[in-house]
């Protein structure tokens, strides 16, 4: 069965909102001062609210600015850190699970940050860095699924089929009736 991460009752254990299975295997991602052949500049998709940045998983309890450092400290296994992705093509890629709380649904902006250490490697191209500072903010390419454009244009993206609303209301059914066993309604 799919994993209802606000079932899960952990804000403390990021790993349960989010699998990847690379990460899966046994996970060599130390602690280092720098990164071999990455020049520490990297991509991070984050939610554009008015004239806001702000975290698409953390919601508006993590705000970015142009120039501004914010630091948390990189740990290993997801424990901590700024997570970035080393490319631009991997942070459009690079998939960010809705969980309550967060702006999954909200316009998306793609900030180009300078990113200080230690860090923390992942595999696929993700790195957790200690300091992170915007740069650039650029637009998520037209029709990405999150942009302004595409939210503007409802019309241009395809209709979810019959078949995935039924799907959809049997799944929100089966929460709701989890919710209510769990007595969160």
């Amino acid at each position: 069965p799919a994993c209802v991460p606000w079932l899960m009752g952990s804000e403390r254990n990021p790993w349960v909102w989010s699998v990847n299975l690379e990460d899966l295997r046994a996970n060599p991602a130390t602690i280092r001062d720098e990164i071999i052949g990455w020049s520490g500049i990297g991509y991070k998709a984050v939610a554009k609210v008015g004239n806001r940045l702000l975290s698409i998983w953390a919601g508006d309890r993590m705000e970015y600015a142009l120039g501004v450092t914010v630091r948390d400290e990189a740990r290993p296994k997801h424990a901590g850190g700024l997570y970035v992705c080393k490319t631009e093509g991997g942070a459009l890629r690079h998939r960010v699970p809705a969980r309550r709380g967060g702006l999954f649904f909200a316009p998306r902006v793609l900030l180009r940050c300078r990113c200080e250490g230690p860090f923390v490697e992942y595999p696929g191209g993700k790195v957790a860095c200690t300091a992170l500072t915007p740069v650039e903010v650029r637009p998520m390419p037209s029709g990405y699924l999150h942009s302004e454009v595409a939210s503007a244009f409802p019309g241009a993206l395809p209709r979810p089929s019959e078949s995935l609303r039924e799907e959809t209301s049997a799944l929100e059914a089966e929460v709701a009736e989890l919710e209510r066993r769990l007595g969160y309604r």
